[in-house]
């Protein structure tokens, strides 16, 4: 006859239940996977499968971690593990948006902000650039790198262990700073063809005063912009999948 004892059923049920609040932190947060069209019952689904597959694998917790007061402490690092490595995920999404950004002020296309009250201060490419970047994240499978990071910090931050020295380990001001150079990369060449432009139209216009700069000048800005985002579309995967590597690689994997 087989006897299960109640501290055996409380280490299988913590090292299901810590996993599983993790990775469904990770979905909450991640690019994605956190999106509105991913029903809520699927993710919760999702993540259960995963802690289920991920359980055999996790040095078991503690059998009395769920009980008591510090259970609660427990969960919330947890969520905050999840959340964190979804984060940083995101962060890589916020560089091709500045990009974007960018190059549409440098197109002259802020002003279609003022009307289109529902995209709010944000412009076209931006808008643009950001869909493109997350349909190359689909196609490289980077929920799945992702997925496969959280599951990997398994063995970095066991579940059941106290103490929130992974916030520490952190470098917000590196992660910043990885934002910010891939934005500066991928819009400083079209700023700097189109400030070209923007130089010339004004050398012309100190040449010839009838000359209607206004008229002629936004055509020609946006319309070298768009002919420059066609032409570098096939060149966002590769920096997109370096830059993958880089970020989610701070959280030490």
């Amino acid at each position: 006859m087989i006897s299960v004892t109640e501290s055996q059923l409380l280490g299988w049920l913590a090292s299901v239940l810590l996993p599983f609040f993790r990775i469904l932190a990770l979905m909450a947060a991640a690019p994605i996977l956190s999106n509105r069209a991913f029903p809520v019952r699927a993710r919760v689904a999702l993540a259960l499968v995963l802690a289920l597959v991920a359980a055999p694998g996790i040095a078991p917790p503690d059998p009395g971690a769920l009980m008591g007061a510090g259970a609660f402490v427990l969960i919330v690092r947890e969520v905050l593990i999840g959340v964190t490595i979804g984060f940083i995920a995101r962060l890589l999404f916020t560089s091709f948006e500045v990009a974007g950004e960018a190059i549409g002020l440098q197109m002259g296309l802020s002003f279609a902000g003022f009307f289109d009250p529902q995209s709010g201060s944000s412009n076209a490419v931006g808008r643009f650039v950001n869909t493109i970047a997350l349909l190359a994240f689909v196609a490289m499978n980077g929920p799945l790198a992702v997925i496969a990071t959280v599951i990997q910090s398994f063995s970095l931050f066991p579940p059941g262990e106290p103490g929130f020295e992974f916030l520490l380990a952190r470098s917000p001001v590196q992660l910043g700073g990885e934002v910010f150079t891939l934005a500066l990369a991928l819009a400083l060449p079209f700023i700097a063809l189109l400030l070209f432009i923007t130089l010339t139209l004004g050398v012309i216009s100190r040449v010839a005063p009838q000359f209607n700069v206004f008229a002629v000048g936004f055509p020609i800005t946006i319309g070298t912009g768009l002919l420059m985002l066609t032409m570098g579309l096939s060149m966002i995967e590769a920096p997109l999948a370096s830059h993958l590597e880089r970020i989610l690689g701070h959280i030490g994997i």
